[in-house]
């Protein structure tokens, strides 16, 4: 029980600390075993653009039809419906709600096969 009190209090401590986005979208950044992924989105709750660029680290042709992206707070326990990015020229682009709330998000997306995950820190409300 002190365990779980320590680690929501130092989520809590990390979410007040966390640079606030001066602009209205974030962007994140990650990789997996064949893709590097840029994700930019706004970092509030409520429907929101988002745009996935994918490219292959051996710069061969992305053969992706769509990206699945799914939102969890782990801190929380909530998770979001799927949304699915499709392809818009050399990115992928979804609409809906990926946030409900202010806090760091864990954001997944399915490339195929392989899967990355980077952080989003939700700073805003809706918008």
């Amino acid at each position: 029980m002190i365990v779980l009190i320590g680690l929501v209090a130092a989520g809590v401590i990390a979410f007040a600390l966390w640079p606030r986005s001066r602009t209205s979208t974030a962007t994140a950044s990650g990789d997996s075993e064949t893709y590097r992924v840029d994700l930019t989105t706004s970092p509030r709750s409520g429907p929101v653009k988002t745009s996935v660029q994918v490219k292959r680290h051996d710069s061969g042709p992305v053969q992706l039809n769509e990206v699945v992206i799914d939102a969890v707070m782990p801190a929380m326990g909530h998770a979001m419906p799927q949304v699915v990015a499709t392809r818009q020229n050399d990115r992928f682009e979804a609409h809906g709600e990926l946030f409900t709330m202010g806090g760091l998000w864990d954001v997944s997306l399915r490339l195929a096969d392989e899967t990355v995950t980077v952080q989003i820190p939700v700073t805003e409300g809706q918008g």
